[in-house]
């Protein structure tokens, strides 16, 4: 049983070693998207390309196979844990270099790690397995190892289970901008004073905070506004603390947008699509009221 399982295990590194090889002008790319730095993505698709190759020699040819099924074994949860730390970073997807370059699903290729784990530590312990009947030390640990796997798989799929609903709260919430009268500055009237506001044209104030996730989220979407001609002028907790109270926001992100310096539409957004139609319903409020 060792034998063979020695033999497959270096079969499958000679085969991901030839695959690697056929794209290896690809390889520094996909070491990438693990979180390898620029500098060391090219020695270190050599490098791993050159490890497999001669794990998978010795191991086919019967050289020294105890020492090169440890190292496949090694190696075998180097594969497990990259694409792991990928997923809890919550990457989904990932391009995968085992067999060629393709993009999969991350889980799918956790597990394709955890299978050669499971054949390299085959070729390692095979030959401690009795023909006979196991004993209760060896059920045991047999045990201990699925139910450490399981853990390991349970709390991949609870995180990205966490992360979906993450996502789908955000998508399942308002779609509009939520506008209380009470809250912000209010409407069709002169903006509260705030230093770099022009007072004329369409200008979106934005009241953020530095411990605020959706407001760092938002960040990207303030600034292609700006980029579109917008004038928007974002406003820290941290630094503004009392333009927050003359402007009578009641958290953040607030948004007010400002035509000709007066309030046009106000509230808490979470979303781009929400920032949008706050807008949205600016421009046609002010458009209306000149009509």
């Amino acid at each position: 049983m060792e034998a063979a399982a020695q033999v497959a295990t270096g079969v499958v590194l000679l085969w991901a070693a030839g695959s690697k090889l056929r794209v290896r002008r690809e390889l520094p790319d996909v070491l990438g998207a693990y979180g390898v730095p620029p500098g060391l993505r090219s020695p270190l698709a050599a490098a791993l390309v050159a490890v497999e190759a001669a794990l998978g020699v010795l191991l086919v040819v019967r050289v020294a196979p105890e020492l090169a099924a440890a190292g496949a074994l090694a190696l075998a949860g180097t594969f497990v844990a990259a694409p792991l730390v990928a997923r809890l970073r919550g990457i989904e997807r990932i391009r995968c270099g085992c067999f060629g370059v393709k993009e999969r699903a991350t889980s799918v290729v956790i597990l394709r790690g955890v299978a050669f784990a499971a054949l390299a530590a085959l070729a390692v312990f095979g030959g401690r397995i009795q023909a006979s009947a196991p004993s209760r030390d060896t059920l045991v640990l047999v045990a201990l190892g699925v139910l450490a796997l399981a853990v390991v798989v349970l709390a991949v799929l609870v995180l990205a289970l966490y992360r979906q609903v993450g996502v789908l709260s955000l998508r399942l919430g308002p779609r509009a901008a939520l506008e209380v009268p009470e809250e912000g500055p209010p409407l069709e009237t002169p903006a509260p004073a705030l230093a770099g506001l022009e007072r004329r044209g369409a200008e979106l104030v934005a009241f953020v905070s530095e411990g605020c996730r959706i407001c760092r989220e938002l960040t990207p979407s303030f600034r292609a506004l700006a980029r579109e001609g917008l004038l928007v002028r974002i406003v820290s907790e941290e630094d503004e603390n009392a333009a927050f109270r003359r402007w009578n926001v009641p958290g953040s992100p607030f948004v007010v947008h400002l035509v000709d310096g007066v309030v046009a539409a106000k509230g808490l957004v979470n979303t781009l699509e929400q920032l949008d139609g706050l807008v949205a319903a600016g421009t046609a409020r002010r458009r209306n009221a000149a009509a």
